[in-house]
């Protein structure tokens, strides 16, 4: 079913990864639910523009990198849907078509009551890294802090925090906290277009201004309702050209933390994959594609709330 959806992408410089998640839209028939398909490339090659107009989208481009910032506000300015869902090129849909269109027509449900933003970042398979669950593991944040990144590490995390609640829409379960606790953030994220154009395109960004923290001070007082739900996307880069992930310090850790992290996994509600993700790929010397296609897929470690 075509909705009235704006599907907004972004990429620079990662032909393979941007066709794995294409194929994957295709395949999963989100790119028939959308009405209208952009995408904004930096550094647009010729490559670039093939395979986007293979896949039926309009292509926006900047001749050189320009961020991330700038070229969201383009993707805002040329959407005309009333709904506007925004994925970088290395988020691939991992469910499938039935429940692909159950959770964009809650989370569009959604966006029509008081809540902003409905995260679509998927809760079980979120991928490489996760940035949230790696602070709690190296002690930099405790999962005893409310935060609605909780949804990654509790199936019900409404439970375990008062700070968040569970809502019902069109039979899906979100849970929603304030936005003061729920960092704005690049993931796939759906929004109603005019929210977006009300208080996004009136700020100024530098070409290399970066977009979660420019936000973030104004997001943390906002008083906004932001959802997060079963969610759709995976984290999934296949090159390391434009991936920041490929420089995350879990590739170069010292194996003179491992007592840190051992003592950790006989922590109570603790999420054992991370032990997996920070030491396998450096244990069996595997390359960063390995080591995130064999590793995140595991999904060990989550477990119920009490």
């Amino acid at each position: 079913m075509q909705h009235d959806l704006t599907l907004a992408m972004l990429s620079w410089r990662q032909p393979r990864t941007l066709k794995h998640s294409l194929e994957s839209y295709q395949r999963q028939g989100l790119l028939d639910m959308a009405k209208e398909k952009l995408i904004f490339f930096n550094e647009c090659t010729g490559e670039d523009r093939r395979i986007a107009e293979k896949y039926g989208f309009t292509v926006l481009q900047a001749k050189r990198n320009i961020g991330i910032a700038k070229p969201f506000q383009e993707l805002i300015k040329a959407a005309s849907g009333r709904y506007f869902l925004f994925l970088e090129n290395d988020f691939m849909l991992v469910e499938d078509e039935a429940t692909c269109e159950q959770e964009l027509q809650a989370a569009m449900a959604a966006v029509e009551t008081d809540i902003a933003c409905v995260r679509l970042r998927h809760q079980h398979h979120y991928g490489d890294p996760n940035y949230w669950l790696l602070k709690v593991w190296e002690g930099r944040k405790s999962a005893e802090q409310a935060n609605l990144n909780a949804t990654y590490l509790f199936n019900e995390p409404d439970r375990e925090y008062d700070e968040i609640e569970r809502v019902e829409h069109l039979n899906r379960t979100f849970f929603v906290a304030d936005s003061g606790i729920a960092n704005f953030t690049n993931n796939p994220c759906l929004y109603r277009t005019e929210f977006l154009r009300e208080h996004f395109l009136q700020r100024e960004f530098t070409e290399f201004d970066n977009l979660e923290t420019n936000i973030e001070p104004w997001w943390q007082t906002a008083g906004l309702r932001i959802a997060q739900g079963r969610g759709l996307f995976k984290h999934h880069p296949l090159e390391v050209s434009g991936s920041g992930f490929a420089q995350h310090k879990r590739i170069k850790h010292s194996i003179k933390h491992w007592s840190h992290y051992l003592i950790r996994i006989g922590y109570k509600r603790r999420v054992i994959n991370l032990f997996l993700l920070q030491f396998l790929p450096m244990l069996i010397k595997a390359n960063i594609n390995l080591g995130n296609k064999v590793m995140v897929n595991l999904s060990l470690g989550r477990y119920e709330s009490e």
